[in-house]
C-alpha cells in the first residue's frame, strides 16, 4: 500500500478513527493489526519474515538480561545478530555476492557452476531489520531494559507510518510511547496533517515530475550529450530528496496525528557545507544509526587520523552496501567516505556569507556527482556517463516528453521547497509562521495546497503514483 495511493486514503482515516474509539488501555493492539495489515497487502506471505525478526530479537533480548556474565551477553547478541543479517544477507545479497564470486573466478579463467539466486526483496526489510538490531543492541549496552510484552515490542518493530522506508527508529525514543496511552488533540491532528501535506507535494509535485526528465535521459544516455546528463543528474538530486523527505513526512506526520513523535530524518541537506554537514542533514536516522552501532565501536574519532579515515571508508562502503546489492552502490558510498576523509586534512574554512555559499554549491557538485553512481543501473554505466559529462559535454540534446510547462512547474515547486528550506535553516518553522495566522485562514491555505498537489502532482491509472525511491532498499 503506497502512501500516494486511493487505498492509503482511505485506510488512514479509518485507522485514525478506530483507534481513537477504540479503549484508551488497548489501543496500541488496534495499531499494530494495522501495522501488520499495512504490510500484508505488499506480500502476505513476507510477513513471516518481519515477525521472525520480531520474535528473535525479543528473545534475544530476554536473554541477555537473564543470563549472567559478559561473555554469555555477548553470545546471545551475536546470535541475534547472525539470524537477523542472515535473513537480509539471503534475500538482499546472495544473488549479488554469487555473481560477484562468479566474475571474480571468471577473471581467472575459472568457469564455476553456480547456483542462480532469483528472489523478490521484501520491501522495508533493510529498515525494519536495523531497528530491531538497533533495540536489541541497546538492551545488550544496558541504555534500555528490555521490553517484556511481545506484541508491544512487535508494534515497535512494525510501527505502519515508519515501517517501509524510515525513520529508523531508537527504542529510546519510539518504545515507550507505545506504552503510553494519546488522547486525540485536534491541533496535534493539524499539525501532522500538514506536515503530509507537505510530504505529499514533494513527493507528486517535486519527485514524480522530475523522475520523467530523469528516467527520459538515464533512458537512453548514450545518445545524450554530456550537460543533458548532468542536467538529469542535478533532476535526480532533487527528485530523490523530495521523494525520501516526502516519505518521512507524510509518516511523521501520520504519527503524529496519532500521538507519536518520530525523528527528524532531513534537516535542510542542500544548505551544507561539506560532505561531512551533508551527513549531518540526510537521512539522518540511518547515519546516526552507522554512527552509533559500527562507526564509534570501531573506534570513531578518538584514534589516530589514519585509523579514523579507515573507520570513515568501512561505515559508507557498508551504507552504501546497505542501500543496494550492486558495485555503484558501493563506489557511492566509498566517494562519500573518500571525501569526507579528504576534508578532515583540509584547513578550517574561514568565515563570510559568500565563502559559506560557495562552499554549499561545491558541497552540492560533489553530492551530486556521487548521485550519478546511485541511480546509474551499474557502475559500468556510470563511469561511461561520466565519461559523456567529461568529453562529449555539447551537442544537441534528446527529445522528451518534458515541456517547458511541466520544466516550469517544477522549477516552481523547487523555488516554493528551497524557500521553506531557508525558512526552516534560519530557525524558524512553518507552523511556527503560520501561526499568527487566524484559523480561517490557515484552513483556506491548507485547502490551496491540497488542490495544488491534486492539480500540479503525477497520478498514474487508479490515482496510483510511482512507488518512493527507497522502497527497493
Amino acid at each position: 500500500m503506497l502512501f500516494n495511493s486511493l487505498s492509503f486514503l482511505v485506510f488512514f482515516p479509518l485507522v485514525v478513527l478506530v483507534y481513537f474509539l477504540w479503549p484508551k488501555r488497548t489501543r496500541w493492539v488496534w495499531l499494530l493489526v494495522a501495522s501488520y495489515y499495512f504490510y500484508m497487502c505488499w506480500n502476505a506471505r513476507y510477513v513471516l519474515l518481519i515477525a521472525t525478526s520480531t520474535v528473535v530479537t525479543y528473545a534475544c533480548a530476554l536473554g541477555m538480561e537473564r543470563v549472567q556474565g559478559r561473555g554469555g551477553r555477548r553470545l546471545v547478541m551475536l546470535a541475534g545478530l547472525c539470524v537477523n543479517l542472515g535473513i537480509l544477507g539471503f534475500f538482499k545479497y546472495s544473488g549479488f555476492f554469487i555473481n560477484l564470486l562468479g566474475r571474480g573466478f571468471g577473471a581467472l579463467g575459472v568457469t564455476l557452476s553456480l547456483p542462480q539466486v532469483d528472489v523478490l526483496l521484501p520491501v522495508g526489510i533493510s529498515f525494519y531489520t536495523f531497528q530491531a538490531l538497533g533495540y536489541m543492541l541497546d538492551v545488550y549496552r544496558g541504555e534500555i531494559r528490555a521490553e517484556r510484552n511481545l506484541f508491544r515490542y512487535a508494534l515497535f518493530v512494525s510501527f505502519f507510518p515508519q515501517l517501509v522506508a524510515g525513520p529508523i527508529e531508537r527504542s529510546k525514543n519510539l518504545l515507550h510511547q507505545v506504552n503510553e496511552a494519546h488522547d486525540f488533540d485536534a491541533q496535534r491532528a493539524l499539525s501532522g496533517l500538514s506536515v503530509m501535506l507537505l510530504g505529499f507535494f514533494e513527493k507528486l509535485v517535486i519527485a514524480d515530475r522530475a523522475s520523467l526528465y530523469v528516467s527520459a535521459v538515464y533512458g537512453q544516455w548514450q545518445q545524450a550529450p554530456g550537460w543533458q546528463i548532468a542536467l538529469a543528474t542535478a533532476a535526480f538530486a532533487f527528485q530523490i530528496y523530495g521523494d525520501f523527505s516526502g516519505y518521512s513526512h507524510i509518516a511523521i506526520g501520520a504519527a503524529r496525528v496519532l500521538g507519536y513523535d518520530l525523528m527528524d530524518n532531513f534537516r535542510q541537506p542542500y544548505f551544507a557545507t561539506s560532505v561531512r554537514d551533508f551527513w549531518r542533514r540526510w537521512h539522518i536516522s540511518l547515519s546516526t544509526w552507522f554512527r552509533d552501532y559500527l562507526y564509534i565501536p570501531l573506534g570513531g574519532s578518538r584514534v589516530s587520523p589514519l585509523r579514523r579515515a579507515l573507520n570513515v571508508m568501512i561505515t559508507f562502503t557498508v551504507s552504501g552496501l546497505w542501500h543496494g546489492a550492486s558495485l555503484n552502490y558501493v563506489v557511492w558510498g566509498m566517494l562519500n567516505g573518500a571525501m569526507q576523509v579528504i576534508e578532515g586534512f583540509l584547513p578550517k574554512p574561514k568565515p563570510g556569507a559568500v565563502r559559506r555559499l560557495a562552499r554549499m554549491l561545491v558541497t552540492f557538485v560533489l553530492i551530486d556527482l556521487t548521485f550519478l553512481f546511485f541511480r546509474a543501473s551499474s557502475l559500468g554505466t556510470a563511469l561511461r556517463m561520466l565519461r559523456r559529462i567529461a568529453f562529449s559535454f555539447g551537442g544537441a540534446g534528446i527529445a522528451t516528453d518534458f515541456s517547458v510547462w511541466q520544466a516550469g512547474v517544477l522549477g516552481v515547486a523547487l523555488v516554493i521547497l528551497l524557500a521553506l528550506d531557508a525558512l526552516h535553516e534560519c530557525g524558524h518553522t512553518l507552523s511556527g509562521a503560520l501561526s499568527a495566522v487566524p484559523g480561517w485562514a490557515r484552513g483556506a491555505l491548507a485547502l490551496l495546497a491540497v488542490l495544488l498537489i491534486v492539480a500540479f502532482g503525477i497520478w498514474g491509472p487508479g490515482y496510483d503514483a510511482q512507488a518512493f525511491i527507497y522502497f527497493q532498499f
